[in-house]
This record gives structure tokens, sequence and C-alpha cells, in this order.
């Protein structure tokens, strides 16, 4: 029996909020568990703008803030990324890999967006730069009274 566990099984008890799980797990299993991974699909669903929206931010707030530190302590990324799920279901979580060269994303939007998130990683940024449009961002400002 192999000790690989589907990335789907794994994925899904996180959006379950399944907190046993990783205990469930033989030792070997544990090991084929790669945080650094999961963090990154937890991260990024498809759905609708304001629930990938919330993946990203709670991602990114509750286990990326301190990754490394936490890295030392699987079980405890376990937990942590259980908490970033609403509790709204199964998701499917996108993997989006790193860019290899930064074309021209000084745009306005860009800009704007690091503005209203500056903790915000590179990647988390493309992302949401890739939700607004300018006209989007011009009526933002101007009902902030921005303008």
């Amino acid at each position: 029996m192999s000790d690989k566990i589907p990335l789907n099984a794994i994925l899904g008890a996180l959006d379950a909020k399944d907190y046993s799980f990783y205990d469930q797990l033989s030792p070997e299993q544990q090991k084929t568990v790669a945080p650094f991974l999961l963090n990154r699909y937890m991260s990024i669903v498809k759905g609708s703008n304001d629930l990938a929206a919330y993946y990203l931010m709670a991602t990114n707030q509750r286990v990326n803030t301190q990754y490394f530190e936490l890295a030392k302590h699987p079980k405890l990324v376990w937990q942590l990324l259980c908490t970033v799920s609403p509790g709204m279901g199964k998701q499917f979580h996108q993997w989006i890999g790193h860019k290899k060269k930064d074309k021209g994303n000084s745009n306005k939007v860009r800009k704007y967006i690091e503005q209203l998130h500056p903790t915000a990683k590179r990647d988390e940024l493309d992302y949401l730069a890739t939700q607004y449009t300018e006209k989007d961002i011009k009526e933002i400002e101007k009902l902030s009274g921005n303008t």
C-alpha cells in the first residue's frame, strides 16, 4: 500500500475543518503531507470573488505571516490551515505557480492593490490585481473620496 494520500482528500479534509485528519495518518503518511504546498493550495480557490479573496486573506493572516517559524511544527500548520476554511464545503483549490518574469505589473490597479494590502505577498497581489479593472479602482476611489 502506498503512503501517499490523494491531494483532493487532503484538501477536502482541510475544507471540512478536519483537525484530527493529520493525527490519523501514519508517520510515513504525515511525511508526505507538504505544509508549504498546502499553504499555497489553500490560498487560491475558484468561485466567487468574495470567497477567493477570503481564502487568500485568511491564509495570509493565519499561516503566511510566520510560516517559516511554523514550518517546524507540521501539525500546527495543519490546524491553522483548517481554520482558513469558512466551513462552506469542499472547494476547488487551484495551483498557481510562481511567475517567471514580472511583466509590467506596475499599473494603476497593481499600485492601488499594494496600498490596500501592504503586507500581502507578491503572488497574492498579482492575483488580487486580476480581480479589478482600472474602472473598478476609479469607482472605489470615488466612493472613498480619494479622487
